[in-house]
């Protein structure tokens, strides 16, 4: 991997993989919800959307339109910590890609037109994943956990903090992230490190360099004693979620928590589902999710369960599993499939030089270090059967547990029964 920094700032890192004739460039920038503030929340993924209305020197959707008719492929994305905008082309088309991209670092055409247009789009989005309720059981939740810190609201904002924005506020927010000092350009595939450097000083070296502003926020308190929530969401049946605190991304504890979520909720023959769903029928539908972040995250588990069963009885079946993977730990045989199957899985991504650069800009931007990438598969190698024990006991803790029941707005008759058959048939 070759690393450089241009006078304006901007990072550039590249990774020569000359297997097959075509180059990841990714262009990551150290903003997203995080970097909000009341009154703007959203912002960040709104401008997602408004850069591809047009630049300086190109109209809109015509960053999307040339890098498809050169046989190529676009997107972004926008999360907690950061802003992401990638293209995947011929290496031969390289250099249009810097073209593009620093134009629209350096001359995004912003106005009221522009902003009515994309905000339209952004609140739609919004709506329709508001009637998932599911997504927004999981909205609310993080609203309980989060009191302080950003991770309060997501990425996709505030729906009267999106109405209001004006094209002022999209400015100044603009001249404070979308700068050369704010971001970091990252190569993958098949391109030479030197005549990438030579292209990136070209188009991007003449922008000016920028005082980005930088987050500030409180952490959030460390929680005293077991929290419940209760919503009633237009579910079909109810689902009970269990949130444990888990550290940051970057935490040497977080490769063993990996292997853990595996065991116990997402790996084929995990306990939840075989102990849960398949012996004692107590929940249709198990599973677990390890969020962690540039800061401190969460590991949930959950079940979806139907109406003839007890709450009490759902969250009982998934503390005794946690309870018997503090206990006893894990055998080596569950772990060695774990493992093989993470490491399987790490393995063919790399195979993509999109996903390769994915990897890299998560190290640099949520884990302080781009050369972590290098040594994730070292880290995992290295969890061992006690390891995963000791991090159950850590933060699988029942005294400092959250427990989030999603109940049915309305009765339904035919799940109640539905759940009657399913007991009698065990």
């Amino acid at each position: 991997m070759d690393f450089h920094t241009l006078d304006n700032g901007l990072r550039v890192l590249v990774v020569e993989k000359h297997s097959v004739p075509v180059v990841s460039v990714q262009v990551w920038y150290q903003t997203g919800s995080v970097q909000e503030t009341g009154g703007i929340r959203g912002i960040a993924h709104l401008f997602e959307h408004m850069m591809f209305r047009g630049s300086e020197h190109f109209g809109p959707e015509e960053h999307s339109r040339l890098i498809h008719d050169v046989g190529g492929h676009c997107n972004a994305f926008t999360a907690e910590h950061v802003t992401v905008y990638h293209e995947t082309v011929p290496s031969q088309h390289l250099e249009l890609v810097f073209q593009l991209e620093a134009d629209r670092m350096g001359g995004l055409v912003l106005n009221r037109d522009v902003l009515n247009k994309e905000r339209d789009v952004v609140l739609e989005e919004f709506h329709l994943y508001l009637n998932n309720p599911f997504a927004r059981a999981f909205l609310e939740f993080r609203k309980c956990l989060y009191t302080r810190h950003p991770y309060h609201w997501t990425p996709l904002g505030d729906l009267d903090d999106l109405a209001r924005l004006s094209v002022d506020d999209c400015l100044a927010f603009y001249r404070s992230h979308y700068v050369p000092s704010n971001a970091a350009l990252i190569l993958v595939g098949d391109v030479e490190a030197d005549a990438a450097l030579a292209l990136a000083n070209k188009h991007f070296g003449r922008i000016p360099a920028g005082r980005p502003s930088a987050a500030s926020y409180e952490p959030e308190p460390v929680q005293q004693g077991l929290r419940r929530f209760q919503l009633k969401l237009p579910v079909e049946v109810p689902v009970l979620a269990l949130a444990f605190r888990v550290p940051e991304v970057s935490h040497e504890d977080v490769p063993a928590l990996t292997l853990l979520d595996r065991v116990l909720a997402n790996d084929r023959g995990s306990r939840f589902r075989e102990n849960i769903v398949k012996k004692r029928r107590v929940a249709v539908e198990v599973g677990g999710q390890l969020l962690v972040n540039k800061d401190p995250g969460l590991y949930t588990c959950f079940a979806a369960y139907l109406p003839n069963r007890k709450e009490s009885t759902v969250v009982d079946a998934l503390l005794e599993e946690t309870r018997r993977l503090r206990a006893d730990g894990v055998t080596a045989e569950e772990l060695e499939s774990a493992r093989n199957r993470l490491l399987s899985s790490k393995v063919f991504e790399l195979y993509s030089v999109d996903s390769t650069g994915m990897e890299i800009g998560s190290a640099a931007f949520l884990e302080g270090d781009f050369r972590r990438y290098e040594t994730l598969r070292e880290r995992i190698e290295k969890v061992t059967a006690e390891d995963v024990r000791t991090v159950a006991n850590r933060y699988l803790t029942e005294d400092r547990m959250n427990v989030l029941a999603v109940k049915p707005e309305r009765f339904r008759l035919k799940y109640w029964l539905g759940g009657l058959l399913y007991s009698l048939t065990r």
